[in-house]
């Protein structure tokens, strides 16, 4: 185990091979904190996951960011963790795009759009399941990865829900995932919001956004849904209420 100049922590293992590094960006307007898989052996979880919070709390205090309550650690690190899943497929719950005042759906979202809103997203991975939520910081929301309820796909949809099981996330072997700690939202005065957070397979990337579609052509950041895009290039080219700060991820599935 190693730290490089204060800016990530990089673990290896006894034939020195690269196993697990957690990094945090400074580049943009705030800071990206990323988890890329190496090419020895992953630990098991318990201790994966002691490294990453390690290794996040350290990278939080380092930025002046420290975390008193512990809770976005915890979470920052459930979202990097994905880097070490081998994900099946995704299934959650779709949010219509428009509907009327008595909650009957008008319009859901179509692949041309390139973005789809959800309530909550699950990846089925071959060894444990995450479940992906909206989470309230005041007067705004961001991403949540520490679920409190176990949430499951209705028997039947009602109103402005549908079930999905084919959500185009990227699946396979996660390789890498960046995750934006929001240190600006309402005026720099929150210790921090989780809004976006991009996860890298080995052919392509997805990107999950906190925000909401207030009709097909109206949406909304720090909002309570969980938005998927392709990619971060997606995201740049919409436009957001309020504007989006624009950030560069970093090459996949490495730095």
């Amino acid at each position: 185990m190693s730290t490089r100049d204060g800016i990530g922590w990089e673990f290896t293992d006894f034939q020195q091979r690269d196993v697990w590094a957690v990094f945090r960006e400074d580049g943009g307007d705030f800071p990206v904190f990323s988890a890329a898989r190496g090419e020895g052996a992953l630990p098991p979880l318990d201790e994966l996951e002691a490294m990453t919070r390690e290794a996040v709390a350290d990278l939080l205090a380092a930025a002046g960011l420290p975390d008193n309550v512990g809770w976005i650690t915890k979470n920052i690190s459930a979202a990097l963790l994905l880097a070490s899943c081998e994900v099946v497929g995704w299934e959650g719950e779709e949010w219509a795009l428009e509907s009327r005042s008595d909650d009957v759906a008008l319009a859901w979202a179509m692949p041309t759009d390139g973005r789809t809103p959800f309530a909550w997203l699950r990846a089925r991975g071959t060894d444990r399941d995450s479940l992906i939520t909206v989470y309230q910081d005041d007067a705004v929301f961001g991403l949540s990865f520490l679920p409190t309820v176990d949430l499951q796909l209705p028997g039947s949809d009602e109103g402005s829900l549908r079930s999905r099981q084919d959500v185009p996330l990227v699946a396979g072997r996660i390789n890498k995932v960046e995750v934006v700690l929001d240190t600006l939202v309402e005026g720099g005065s929150a210790p921090g919001l989780v809004t976006e957070v991009l996860l890298h397979g080995d052919a392509s990337s997805s990107l999950l956004l906190a925000a909401e579609s207030y009709s097909r052509g109206e949406w909304h950041l720090y909002d309570e849904s969980v938005v998927v895009l392709p990619d971060v290039s997606a995201s740049d080219a919409i436009d957001w209420i309020p504007p989006r700060r624009k950030w560069r991820p970093t090459e996949a599935p490495g730095r």
